[in-house]
């Protein structure tokens, strides 16, 4: 059973640029027998959110409120400095397509790579399937990914990132894709992940479509949580009621 538990969890960003604790006052410091301790700030302040199956959770809130530094610490990217993480069940997280991704790999070793990364083991028929969804020539599998457009990459990374249902799925905003031809296939592929998935938290400036597709929207600033609203309306379809209200 999918579940999320996070209890006065906190997140300290070191601050290692800032003037007063330069590389060389530091060695200095440490030279004199002096123990300077690094700076921080904190990013994530004694939030607390639990979540079951079901739960279709919106993060709301101005840049550099917290959306997207709650979101990864979820998907374990940054470790808690304080407070009790407890997540049960797989994780996809659509952050940021090119995370893991190298450059100079070939589009096929970049495929096994990104599944590895997610616990999976790729098998030849598992990168064939991924790349059938790209409808990318299958010579292209042998470039390195630099050889890409940003279109072509973006089919890539998100037919791979997207190939399995995941029992929590996080979301930073609604992914776009560049290719205007490859986009209504892309949404629906994650409209089809976020109706299989037992959580969805949705990191988004469009309040609107939080509304209508969240059972709550935690509000942050700063990194606080500022109040949790409860809309009576809500589904898992945005961009079909979208159309239909256009």
């Amino acid at each position: 059973m999918a579940s999320i538990i996070l209890r006065d969890v906190c997140l300290d960003y070191p601050l290692y640029g800032a003037y007063d604790f330069s590389l060389k006052r530091r060695l200095l410091g440490r030279l004199a027998g002096a123990s300077t301790p690094t700076p921080t700030i904190r990013a994530i302040d004694n939030i607390s959110i639990e979540a079951s199956a079901g739960a279709r959770i919106g993060l709301a809130g101005p840049n550099g409120s917290g959306k997207s530094t709650l979101l990864r610490l979820i998907a374990g990217v940054y470790p808690a400095s304080s407070g009790h993480v407890g997540i049960t069940g797989n994780i996809v997280p659509l952050l940021g397509l090119n995370a893991g991704v190298n450059m100079d790999f070939v589009a096929a070793e970049n495929i096994s790579l990104l599944l590895r990364i997610s616990g999976r083991k790729p098998t030849p028929a598992m990168i064939d399937e991924i790349w059938a969804f790209t409808e990318l020539e299958e010579r292209m599998q042998r470039l390195p990914l630099r050889m890409f457009s940003s279109g072509m990459l973006m089919r890539v990374l998100f037919a791979t990132a997207t190939a399995f249902p995941a029992d929590i799925l996080l979301l930073d905003e609604w992914l776009s894709v560049v290719d205007e031809n490859f986009s209504a296939k892309a949404e629906q592929r994650l409209l089809k992940l976020v109706s299989q998935a037992a959580i969805v938290i949705i990191a988004s400036h469009d309040h609107d479509l939080l509304r209508r597709t969240c059972t709550s929207i935690v509000h942050l600033d700063r990194g606080r949580i500022v109040n949790t609203v409860y809309p009576e309306i809500h589904s898992a379809y945005p961009f079909e009621l979208r159309e239909k209200r256009a």
